[in-house]
């Protein structure tokens, strides 16, 4: 039989039409060759079997040749057999391995011995590994003829199930957002570059982590020696906690925005945040007719429960109210200065503190006021534009109040028109002034 009739072909020609693989070619005549051993109970080459096409050349039919199996000796040869103590040497017979190398099989029939098993199966791994070579280099064998596989042995490819990965249809900076929704977007561009840059989320995260700019989103969250204090979510997690505390407590959390940055830096916890704040208030709650009343005394200023309560919790704070109380006594004083005594009021004074009026500036707003006010504020209301206040005209020159600039110019441009009218003006029984020219 040939190995085309094996694959159910009439011909050799009719095989290769149908585009039969080598590799279908070489698992037939390795099946064909089989089948021939078992019938004939020896290789081909010795019984003067038919020809099997691709096993009858003399290298295939050699290799193939040594891996006949010699037949078990009968009982009457059993029986003749004279035993024999002497030490004889293992036999081997040489086979193909998993992948298709040769190796050594020990056999009682085989013909190696130990002294040359070793010499021929690298001669015939050798002579294997030149011919596969040959195969790749020109494409593949022709696969016909006694001149076709030459017996060299090729391993079936076993069928492996193949499930193609779907894409998600996200950019990787999508996905990033999507895996880190906590992230700010600034530190995810810091991620996503560092994943294309190693390949590896995992050491994408720690650049992103090792980044300057962690510092500026988390303030606070690393230490000292450059490790982190928490990760990113246990520090939003945890600033979140203090926030909400403080507003327990009626207080702005933005006021205290870096009162909790030094916290998170002091390695203070949120349940001991919040433990300092209990403790606080209610010391400061049993003594704040006291603190009110010194506060209202030495600084004219008249707190609230949780204005005081805000200052024992930021240092800061207390400061920032100070500073304001003390630069809103020396805008009184300058307006004092220059007009006279309660000129000013404390929410007059408090309004252009607010507002960043400077000593300097209200020194020189209110000396201006004190000699061009009167005139100003005479002739406006001469003209029916009410009177202009000490206040406005600070914040007009000193301020930079455009309204307030251009209703005082107008007064300006008012007085100067009436002062430069020509002299002889009269009115008319109809009412009409004549005579008199603007200038």
């Amino acid at each position: 039989m040939n190995w085309w009739q094996y694959l159910g072909y009439d011909t050799e020609d009719r095989a290769y039409a149908d585009g039969v693989t080598n590799t279908q070619i070489q698992n037939a005549k390795d099946e064909v060759y089989k089948q021939s051993v078992e019938i004939n109970n020896t290789p081909s080459s010795i019984v003067g079997g038919p020809i099997i096409s691709g096993f009858n050349d003399d290298a295939g039919r050699s290799e193939l040749d040594r891996n006949y199996i010699a037949p078990e000796p009968s009982s009457s040869d059993k029986e003749s057999v004279i035993p024999d103590n002497t030490e004889t040497s293992s036999m081997y017979i040489i086979v193909q391995g998993p992948g298709g190398r040769y190796i050594e099989q020990q056999d009682a029939a085989g013909t190696y011995t130990d002294a040359n098993v070793q010499a021929e199966i690298d001669r015939l791994n050798a002579q294997r590994d030149a011919t596969l070579l040959a195969n790749k280099s020109s494409g593949g064998g022709s696969g016909s003829g006694s001149g076709g596989g030459g017996g060299v042995y090729t391993p079936r490819t076993p069928n492996v199930d193949y499930t193609p990965v779907e894409s998600t249809g996200l950019s990787t900076k999508e996905e990033a957002k999507l895996r880190f929704p906590y992230l700010d977007e600034r530190l995810i561009d810091v991620y996503v570059q560092g994943f294309i840059d190693t390949g590896d989320s995992q050491l994408a995260i720690l650049q992103m982590r090792s980044d300057s700019l962690m510092e500026t989103v988390y303030p606070g969250i690393r230490k000292t020696d450059g490790t982190l204090r928490m990760t990113e979510q246990e520090y939003i997690v945890a600033k979140e906690f203090m926030e909400l505390e403080l507003r327990n407590y009626n207080l702005n959390p933005q006021v205290f925005g870096e009162d909790i940055v030094e916290a998170i830096s002091g390695d203070v916890s949120p349940q001991e945040f919040s433990e300092r704040l209990q403790t606080g208030y209610q010391n400061i709650v049993q003594n704040i007719p006291q603190v009110q009343e010194v506060y209202m005394r030495e600084f004219n200023l008249d707190l609230n429960e949780e204005s005081i309560f805000g200052m024992f919790v930021s240092p800061r704070l207390s400061t920032a109210v100070l500073d304001n109380q003390i630069r809103q006594s020396q805008i009184i004083a300058e307006a004092e200065t220059a007009l006279g005594s309660s000129v000013l009021t404390v929410a007059a004074a408090r309004g252009l503190q607010q507002q960043g009026l400077s000593q300097a500036q209200a020194r020189r707003g209110f000396q201006g006021a004190s000699t061009i006010l009167p005139g100003l504020s005479g002739g406006a209301e001469r003209f029916g534009r009410g009177p202009i206040s000490e206040t406005e005209y600070v914040q007009a020159t000193e301020l930079g109040d455009q309204g307030i600039g251009q209703n005082i110019r107008r007064v300006e441009s008012q007085i100067t028109s009436a002062s430069s009218a020509a002299a002889g003006a009269k009115q008319l029984r109809t009412g009409e002034v004549v005579g008199l020219e603007e200038s």
